[in-house]
């Protein structure tokens, strides 16, 4: 749940903004909306490429084409002539597909032979589009030209639902539902994956439509336009903030923010030092792979510590826990617990050689057979322990780093004296 409020709730802040103001139809700078999707494209594409998200380029990119159709052609409505019949439908439908496109590519470079193919679809549907608009697709009779004109007007306005889906909109129903589809599949991509700018190309795919939809008032098109480009902009800022405040391992916040935090410190507080045992000796016994799935399970019961505190990775195997409104005494017995979680977590190695799938030659109690090369370690179950040492604020600390580092002389008291046990310093 936390997931899903974190990735979505620009995207939804955003274009219910957009949507209360529209709504309330204000007097609005109709000269700087003109301009004002352009420059904000402008800086997210440059932001983009600067985050190495190619595909919020070319998203951007599309938008920007879309936004000026919409100038040059609907500022006055959807008119029954050939761009409103096939332009149009032919821009709505397309982009929520390209969106999905880029997004199941993912950012493989701007000026890269995926750049190159993903340009070329774009110059393609752009470059039919225009025929079907103009020439009818190169049909030397004036009736055979419009006669294609209607076919794929037609088609574009395919009725798949009731007529009562779209008839309160200029938007038909093949672009209603690729919208829907796109929506979705970006939602539950974002999700599932805690990718923001997934649930930023939801809402741009939303917003673009929105804009739309609204053809014939220039100035609202021109609003939701700039929330569509904003849905793009604003999960970089996101992503930043995660790259410099949160590991990218384990998910807890990083050192960076533990420092960050300090500074906000009164006068009464502890803090904690983590460090699993043995660690070092269980990354050579079992790899590397293994022993960060140690460090994942160990933040996990971390960051479930009760009595207020707040659990970070402070490097390698070691751990900070912080607790900002309390001493050491009324800390020590959620530090305990959550040492006692850890220890009671039985952890299953997973052989490097186990395969995703059964293999055809178990023997008949489903195990596979072994060869040679099969790990000795594969299904073992072992137990994680940590080691904590505990430190609080006195009138001889009162620098959070110096509480750390007392934190620290307590975490090496209690690998002495046998490990999997907390020590106040």
């Amino acid at each position: 749940m936390r997931t899903l409020v974190n990735v979505l709730i620009f995207p939804i802040a955003c274009l219910v903004g957009t949507a209360v103001v529209v709504a309330m139809h204000p007097p609005l700078p109709s000269g700087v909306l003109a301009v004002a999707p352009y420059v904000l494209a402008g800086i997210g594409a440059l932001l983009c490429g600067r985050f190495k998200r190619s595909r919020g380029v070319f998203a951007l990119a599309f938008l920007v084409c879309g936004f000026a159709m919409m100038q040059a052609f609907f500022a006055a409505g959807i008119g029954a002539g050939a761009l409103g019949q096939i332009a149009y439908p032919a821009y709505a439908i397309s982009f929520p597909l390209m969106l999905v496109l880029l997004g199941v590519l993912g950012d493989r470079g701007v000026f890269t032979a995926w750049g190159a193919v993903v340009l070329a679809m774009v110059s393609i549907v752009g470059t039919v589009t225009c025929f079907a608009v103009d020439g009818g697709f190169g049909i030397p009779s004036a009736e055979g030209a419009q006669a294609m004109r209607v076919a794929v007007a037609e088609t574009l306005h395919a009725r798949l639902l009731p007529q009562w889906a779209d008839a309160w909109t200029w938007l038909p129903q093949p672009a209603l539902l690729a919208v829907a589809v796109a929506a979705a599949f970006f939602i539950v991509r974002g999700v599932v994956r805690d990718e923001p700018l997934d649930a930023g190309f939801a809402g741009c795919v939303v917003g673009v439509a929105a804009g739309m939809h609204v053809a014939g008032r220039p100035d609202f098109v021109a609003l939701f336009f700039c929330a569509a480009a904003g849905c793009i902009v604003v999960p970089l800022f996101q992503d930043s903030y995660r790259m410099a405040f949160l590991d990218e391992l384990t998910g807890l916040p990083s050192r960076r923010a533990l420092v960050a935090d300090f500074r906000k410190l009164g006068g009464r507080y502890a803090v904690a030092m983590g460090d699993v045992d043995h660690f070092k000796k269980f990354n050579d016994t079992y790899g590397h792979d293994v022993g960060d799935e140690v460090l994942r399970m160990v933040a996990s019961r971390l960051a479930r510590v009760t009595g207020g505190g707040a659990a970070y990775r402070y490097g390698g195997e070691e751990f900070t826990i912080l607790f900002p409104r309390g001493n050491a005494q009324e800390a020590l017995p959620h530090l305990d617990a959550v040492r006692a979680a850890i220890e009671g977590s039985p952890f299953a190695v997973r052989s490097k050689d186990r395969p995703a799938k059964k293999p055809k030659d178990a023997d008949a109690k489903g195990k596979p057979s072994r060869g040679k090369g099969a790990g000795a370690s594969a299904g073992k179950t072992v137990s994680v322990t940590i080691s904590i040492g505990l430190a609080e604020r006195t009138d001889a600390r009162q620098n959070p780093e110096d509480v750390l580092k007392e934190a620290d002389k307590a975490l090496y008291k209690a690998k002495k004296k046998g490990r999997n046990q907390v020590c106040a310093g």
